[in-house]
């Protein structure tokens, strides 16, 4: 009886005996009109370790082998926590976690396996890189942003830990730990596709959720007007902090590798622990759904609306609204879940929803735009960069490239999502074109900069490598900074153009998809033209200007409408 009682109501509440965890959302809204002078209870948020009696092998499925890490969130998250820009910072430090390990370990990939075996890593890579982004949009799909990304995270240590097999076991004259270290790299290159894909349509989830919680406070407020654009900025800050990785690898690289060429166990463990630190930092992810407006922003506004309210208060609605009590939160969206929105389709279904994307008008016409974005820079960081700069001013390139990335990102994410007259249409196909036109400016002057140093090789028939106490080594340290600072441009850019082409989950995974398999296709491609026994330098150049100049154009005609 006294279990009973505990989770009963008294028949004066007007609705019976009701179970305290079913209460519908409406009772309390009820309760608090009636005066109640003490704020109820919020409603028990069920989640799988609350349930009774769960469905046989429950437990063992994909989607439920998180439940207590969500419920926990759910719980103990505060507030500020739950805003789209803290969960794109947390998004931001799982890729800097990574890619501080792995971005070293791929530009020393030469010193570190020879030539050979680096070349037939890196392809092994972007080849299942590429195959496996036809298939990771269902695989988000089904399983969830987090639970892809955590194995995603994972497919990179294959490489670190086949990596250390090698260093302890093998070398370059064994056969088996050479193959063991390809392996690797294409099991990175299934992670990798899942990763990406699963950080696209977070990305564009986050940013479609928080222009939902603008438009309903401007709703409330009786302000008629279309939400602001958020996906710019916040492909901006993720991508700012993604790029801090490549700061840190490029430090953690001159301290080592300044002292030895090669790579080792301890360098290698060190960087196994950075690759497990960010497929933990994976869990402390939410769910679009459980995102909140800024607290800070919120308060201020409930402050504006109490001062209107005062000179219109009575004794009716004084009852009603002292059911918050002072410093107490205020009830929680509804809506509010920790469970993703998870596709139910067959995995059939959505390979033919996944290709059914890849094939339309729109996505043909932006794949050479997307192709550039990979086959750019094998040429511009490998071919250019190793010819034009002695080894050690390489890292400060490096960090020149990286630091533009991150202006870059910054600036075009605000500029795309800023507020005019227009926060859509007119407006939006306007500063398309503009962030177009700068993108074309920006990378042609790094492309003439290039030639011009390339034509001079050609002349002098060996490439002059620039040290940076040299005044000569301004012009191909500006291509750099061109690059780095376009390249950021067009990545923004392109999530952008995604997040207001498509609104579901599903159709962001699947544009996303398709953008990173075209990409990595450019990159496998540029890195298989490197070797200028293939292609020359030159050639190499004129290829990747000629695929910009086609591709840009052809962008033109898919403009926000």
């Amino acid at each position: 009886t006294t279990k009973h009682a505990a989770t009963t109501t008294s028949s004066c509440d007007g609705l019976g005996t009701i179970d305290r965890q079913r209460r519908p959302y409406s009772y309390y809204c009820c309760m608090r009109s009636r005066g109640k002078q003490r704020a109820l209870p919020l409603p028990i948020h069920q989640t799988h370790s609350d349930k009774k009696s769960p469905k046989k092998g429950h437990n063992r499925s994909i989607k439920s082998m998180f439940a207590n890490i969500d419920s926990c969130l759910l719980v103990h998250s505060p507030p500020w926590y739950r805003t789209a820009k803290i969960q794109t910072a947390t998004l931001g430090i799982v890729f800097f976690w990574v890619f501080a390990a792995y971005t070293t370990i791929q530009f020393y990939s030469a010193s570190t396996y020879g030539s050979s075996l680096a070349a037939d890593s890196v392809s092994a890579v972007y080849l299942t890189f590429t195959l496996t982004c036809l298939v990771s949009p269902g695989i988000i799909n089904k399983w969830g942003c987090r639970v892809s990304m955590f194995f995603g995270v994972l497919g990179y240590a294959s490489l670190v830990l086949t990596s250390l097999i090698y260093f302890l076991y093998g070398g370059e004259d064994v056969l088996w730990a050479r193959r063991l270290v390809v392996m690797g790299g294409a099991v990175l290159g299934c992670g990798a596709a899942t990763l990406w894909t699963a950080q696209g349509r977070l990305i564009l989830q986050y940013a479609s959720r928080a222009e939902e919680l603008a438009l309903s406070v401007a709703e409330a407020d009786g302000v008629h007007k279309s939400s602001k654009n958020q996906t710019g900025k916040l492909m901006g800050l993720f991508w700012a902090i993604f790029q801090c990785s490549s700061l840190v690898g490029g430090a953690i690289s001159f301290c080592y590798y300044n002292k030895k060429p090669e790579g080792s166990t301890a360098l290698y463990s060190l960087f196994l622990s950075f690759i497990i630190m960010g497929a933990l930092f994976t869990q402390l992810l939410l769910p679009p759904s459980m995102l909140q407006n800024d607290p800070k922003k919120s308060d201020i506004h409930n402050k504006q609306k109490d001062l209107e309210m005062i000179t219109e208060q009575t004794p009716l609605n004084a009852d009603s609204s002292a059911g918050y009590a002072i410093g107490e939160p205020q009830m929680q969206d509804s809506n509010m879940t920790i469970c993703e929105d998870l596709s139910h389709q067959s995995w059939w279904q959505e390979a033919n929803g996944t290709l059914n994307i890849f094939f339309t008008r729109r996505m043909m016409f932006l794949s050479l735009l997307f192709f550039y974005t990979g086959f750019n820079q094998p040429y511009q960081q490998a071919t250019f960069g190793n010819r034009f700069f002695t080894r050690r001013t390489i890292g400060a390139e490096l960090i020149i490239f990286h630091l533009m990335e991150i202006i870059g990102a910054i600036v075009c994410g605000r500029y795309l999502d800023q507020e005019g007259n227009a926060a859509s249409g007119a407006g939006r196909r306007r500063r398309a074109i503009v962030c177009l036109g700068a993108f074309v400016i920006v990378n042609c002057t790094g492309n003439i900069l290039a030639a011009i140093q390339e034509y001079d090789a050609k002349q002098n028939e060996v490439p002059m490598a620039h040290d940076i106490s040299e005044l000569s080594v301004i012009y191909p340290s500006l291509a750099f900074a061109c690059w780095g600072f376009a390249d950021a441009q067009i990545q923004v850019y392109c999530y952008w153009l995604m997040g207001g082409f498509y609104s579901s989950g599903s159709d962001h995974s699947r544009a996303v998809g398709w953008y990173k398999c075209a990409q990595s296709l450019g990159t496998s491609i540029g890195f298989y033209l490197i070797p200028t026994s293939r292609v020359s330098e030159m050639s190499q150049l004129t290829c990747s200007s000629i695929v910009f100049v086609i591709g840009t154009a052809l962008s033109f005609s898919q403009l926000p409408s």
